[in-house]
């Protein structure tokens, strides 16, 4: 055969060693699923992904939106405070290791992302105050319900679904009247931080896929009914039962979409606060060692005294129960004598202690811890907090 009839010659291979290149070839692509599979996925037992949640159930979830709307506001919580305490202790937290939400990928347009930065900074600001700790824990929350079948599709949507009823909002701050309070610039500033990190993909593992979260001085009817899942802080986060709380549920790919709301430019740093806001903040006194702002979840102390132990609040518009207790604690940690008197008129505050029985008749809460006493004494006006158990009113 001359140089110009030259053609390829093939390669034969023996069968047994063909077949033994085959073998192995199929083991490394088995290998290489496998590694994936455990980059992808959670680590632990989980079905196939031909078995996911079935859809027939979703409507029979505990504690879904339209459920917990249905309950009004019967659904704040069913016992006085300690014996809250007291129910949450008691629950266990669910065994077995916390599952890892996956990192959130947003898939919009520019429009989207600012109205998602806007809505998730609102959210983690008014629920959590100035606390980047609970604010990425909120944020957590708020994506995973994006991905999940049972909540909108959109950061909005999630964050401000039942606003526009007077107890059906899924996050408080939506429908309580808080949105009519301006925050500082600097506690805008770290809480759209935060959302930035979160809509990025950073993934809060304290709370796994929680879908769920109240302050450990409630128990909502529901409480029982969901997988207790972490603690950060005084909240409590939950998660459902089943394939509907597990990673399976969670596999919606966000597309954008996000709507508008008038709440949301109200509540955005660009809008100013008022002349009058600016001036009485100039009277407000600093929180005691150890505590932030955050921790005053919108109420300014306006009395405090020099020797400790005793505080006046002006609380914000829509000032929750949950929010009144929970500044309290801050402000009172220890074992000794500490009164805090809250109101929401500032003209209706003192200026120095002690308080005349005027001023303090119509403060609109009351706290009182007394050394060698069983428990902290609370007294909420019930006019202005109706939802409040009877035995706390005052």
């Amino acid at each position: 055969m001359t140089a110009g009839d030259a053609r390829p010659v093939p390669i034969r291979v023996p069968l047994e060693r063909g077949v033994r290149l085959m073998l192995i070839a199929i083991a490394a692509t088995a290998l290489l699923m496998a590694v994936i599979a455990a980059v992808l996925w959670p680590a632990g037992p989980l079905r196939a992904p031909a078995h996911l949640p079935d859809a027939r159930r979703l409507a029979q979830l505990p504690a879904r939106p339209a459920d917990i709307e249905a309950h009004g506001a019967a659904a704040v919580s069913v016992l006085p405070p300690d014996a809250a305490r007291l129910a949450n202790s008691k629950v266990p937290y669910a065994a077995g290791p916390l599952a890892t939400a996956k990192p959130f990928q947003f898939r919009g347009s520019e429009e989207d992302r600012a109205r998602a930065v806007e809505c998730l900074a609102s959210a983690v600001l008014y629920e959590a105050g100035d606390d980047t700790r609970g604010e990425a824990a909120v944020a957590q929350v708020v994506l995973n319900r994006v991905r999940h079948a049972a909540f909108p599709a959109t950061v909005c949507g999630v964050v401000y679904q039942g606003s526009q009823r007077s107890n059906g909002c899924q996050f408080t701050f939506t429908c309580d009247g808080s949105l009519r309070r301006s925050m500082p610039d600097g506690s805008w500033r770290r809480a759209r931080e935060v959302a930035e990190r979160a809509l990025s993909g950073e993934v809060d593992e304290d709370v796994g896929l929680a879908t769920h979260y109240h302050t450990d001085w409630v128990y909502p009817y529901w409480s029982p009914s969901l997988r207790k899942l972490a603690r950060v802080e005084t909240h409590l986060f939950f998660g459902w039962p089943g394939d509907w709380g597990g990673p399976y549920a969670f596999l919606r790919k966000y597309q954008g979409g996000e709507p508008g709301f008038a709440a949301v430019a109200t509540s955005s740093p660009t809008a100013s606060a008022s002349a009058a806001a600016d001036e009485a903040e100039k009277f407000d006194k600093p929180p005691p060692v150890g505590m932030t702002a955050g921790m005053l979840f919108g109420s300014h102390i306006r009395l405090a005294d020099p020797r400790g132990g005793a505080y006046g609040l002006l609380t914000p518009p829509g000032v929750t129960p949950a929010k009144l207790v929970n500044t309290a604690l801050g402000l009172c940690p220890g074992a000794g004598t500490c009164t805090v008197d809250a109101w929401d008129q500032a003209d209706q505050i003192p200026p120095a202690f002690p308080i005349p029985p005027q001023a303090r008749a119509s403060a609109i809460f009351e706290f009182r811890r007394e050394p060698g006493t069983s428990a902290d004494v609370m007294r909420f006006d019930c006019k202005r907090f109706p939802t409040v158990p009877k035995a706390l009113c005052r």
